[in-house]
């Protein structure tokens, strides 16, 4: 099935303030064949490519009906041909409509829409190469044609084009996108965000995560930053068709854990969608009698897994965004973790910030305060490694309040007006209900129990005026 997929478009966060959720969307959309390129055009309504066995594996384009938050069963469209595999659905703001036609010998052309009939955009098709995955923009009032193609005179393997678009609807000669966003390997599915004038693709180049990963690059035209790889989005799987339909919502297309599949897992793109998480909304803590323990949490053997050292260079924010991005694995491997990562992991996080936020305030007054920090581990080591597992998850605190708000409580830390007291426990009060078989998974690493304990606690502030 994936190569279906690739022969017919080839293929086929991270953010400071904010984390994006991502979800498969219902199986009203995804089947065991392959799902493309969600573009959601309004509240209501979304168009999409579907290769799957109700159309004897030839690619259509689809639509569906949003129903209170809920995507309907997809419908055979209208911007389809019986002769030829159809998808890569493009709108622009002034209607017009351009996707990709592929005969069964794997030649593809652009076309648009005229007159409820196709015409072949010639400006831009040349025969014997691949003219696919359009995607129409307008930078400031300058309409344009960002598309993918493998003809001559690219920088080798799927490129990155566009074509500029005269006021009587003329497509220009192409350009390519340039060194910033073609290598040659291949670089697909382009998708310009005007919420932060970004380009985002895919692109199988060295250094990237695995597959086809999603990049970015600021600029317009042919001219570009350089290109950097959005890690959030990532998996050591495919990512392409990426799409916002808002500042802080969109789609994209992976064949990642958790697409469906009838024989082989890994082999057929489903669409997940993402929104943004706030994750820096900060309660107020005025008053010290108001404060409780608050605990800090871990993925497992982290941060800096498998070493006996008892210090690390990374944050703790590192070390929660890291844990956050991986709420999809958790909740395959276990359905019933009670609202963990927003009850839990998020909400200490925030009590963590309003405690460091009271820290400044107070020692700005003259206060001098001692943090008492304590740190657990789950059962799955020896007690040495978990000792100094914990160690690093205190270092890795400290780390934080060094670096927080531009490093402002530094200055505290070295000269002793702010102390951390490090009382590290290792598995010492690990639960009894927790489990110590490496090989049992689901219980010793992705169990509620086992999340419970892989922490550090602040389980005391003292104040000396």
């Amino acid at each position: 099935m994936k190569n279906i997929v690739f022969c017919l478009f080839l293929p086929l966060a991270l953010f400071s303030q904010q984390l994006f959720e991502i979800k498969t969307l219902e199986e009203t959309i995804n089947t065991f064949g392959a799902e493309l390129n969600f573009v959601q055009i309004n509240d209501s309504v979304a168009f999409y490519t579907s290769i799957n066995d109700d159309n004897g594996y030839q690619s259509s384009v689809y639509f569906t009906k949003n129903n209170n938050g809920k995507w309907l069963k997809g419908k055979y469209s209208k911007y389809n041909s019986e002769s030829f595999n159809t998808g890569d659905i493009s709108f622009s703001s002034n209607r017009k409509i351009v996707f990709s036609i592929c005969d069964f010998e794997n030649s593809c052309d652009l076309v648009i829409l005229k007159n409820d009939k196709f015409s072949k955009l010639e400006s831009i098709n040349n025969k014997g190469n691949k003219n696919v995955q359009s995607h129409l923009v307008k930078h400031n009032n300058q309409e344009v044609l960002y598309f993918v193609s493998d003809r001559e005179d690219g920088f080798g393997g799927m490129d990155i084009w566009l074509s500029i678009i005269d006021e009587n609807g003329n497509f220009g000669v192409p350009i390519n996108a340039g060194e910033r966003i073609n290598t040659s390997s291949d670089e697909i599915t382009p998708f310009f965000s005007p919420y932060e004038n970004t380009l985002y693709f895919s692109s199988n180049r060295k250094g990237g995560l695995g597959g086809f990963d999603v990049y970015k690059s600021n600029g317009k035209f042919n001219l570009w930053t350089k290109a950097s790889n959005v890690k959030h989005f990532n998996s050591k799987d495919d990512e392409m068709y990426l799409s916002f339909y808002s500042k802080d919502k969109g789609y994209f297309s992976s064949n990642r854990k958790g697409a469906k599949y009838e024989t082989t897992e890994f082999c057929c793109n489903d669409i997940f969608s993402f929104e943004s998480i706030n994750i820096d909304t900060i309660p107020s803590l005025t008053n010290w009698l108001d404060f409780s323990p608050i605990s800090l949490y871990f993925h497992n053997d982290e941060p800096d897994c498998c070493t006996m050292e008892a210090t690390t260079q990374k944050t703790y924010k590192e070390a929660y965004i890291s844990y956050f991005k991986l709420i999809d694995e958790y909740e395959n491997q276990n359905d019933s973790l009670s609202g963990f990562f927003d009850q839990n992991l998020r909400a200490n996080y925030n009590q963590f910030l309003a405690v460091l936020d009271k820290v400044k305030n107070d020692l700005e007054k003259g206060s001098k305060i001692e943090l008492q920090i304590r740190g657990y581990a789950s059962p799955l080591h020896k007690f040495e490694y978990n000792i100094n597992l914990s160690k690093r998850r205190i270092k890795s605190v400290i780390n934080f309040i060094s670096v927080y708000q531009n490093a402002v409580l530094s200055k505290h830390l070295k000269s002793g007006d702010l102390v951390v007291t490090e009382l590290p426990l290792g598995e010492s009060k690990v639960s009894e209900k927790t489990s110590d078989d490496p090989k049992d998974k689901r219980n010793s690493i992705y169990s509620l129990d086992a999340m419970l304990e892989r922490k550090i606690e602040i389980v005391n502030i003292r104040l000396n005026k």
